[in-house]
C-alpha cells in the first residue's frame, strides 16, 4: 500500500512542516507495518511538499494515519497550509527498487 500526500505550504510556515515532518518520518521508522517514508521538496514550487509513503497492508497504513504524532500534526495543517493535503491511496503495479538502494540521507 502506497500513499502520496501533496502539501502547499505557506511560505512563513515552511521550515516549521518541515521540521514536524522530519520529526514524523523519524517516529514513522519505528512503526513495523511502515516501509518507507520519504519527505521530497518540490524544485519548483518551494511551498510544495510531497510525503511518499509506503506500507506493508492497509491496516499498517490507518495504524500511521490513526497515530498521535500524525494526529498532532495534522491538527497544525490550518495554519500551515494554504488548502487541504491532497492524498492518493494506491496499490503498485509494477516496478522496482534497485536491490542496495539507499535514501541518500545521511546516517542510513
Amino acid at each position: 500500500m502506497y500513499l502520496l500526500a501533496t502539501l502547499l505550504v505557506h511560505s512563513q510556515y515552511r521550515q516549521d512542516l518541515l521540521a514536524a515532518l522530519e520529526q514524523l518520518a523519524a517516529y514513522s521508522r519505528t512503526e513495523p507495518g511502515t516501509l518507507q517514508y520519504e519527505v521530497l521538496t518540490d524544485l519548483e514550487n518551494q511551498n510544495r511538499i510531497i510525503v511518499f509513503e509506503r506500507y506493508a497492508d492497509e491496516c499498517s497504513m490507518q495504524a500511521h494515519l490513526n497515530s498521535a504524532p500524525l494526529q498532532a500534526l495534522v491538527a497544525q495543517f490550518g495554519d500551515y497550509l494554504s488548502e487541504p493535503p491532497n492524498l492518493v491511496r494506491m496499490t503498485q503495479h509494477t516496478g522496482f527498487l534497485r536491490e542496495g538502494l539507499g535514501m541518500g540521507i545521511p546516517g542510513q
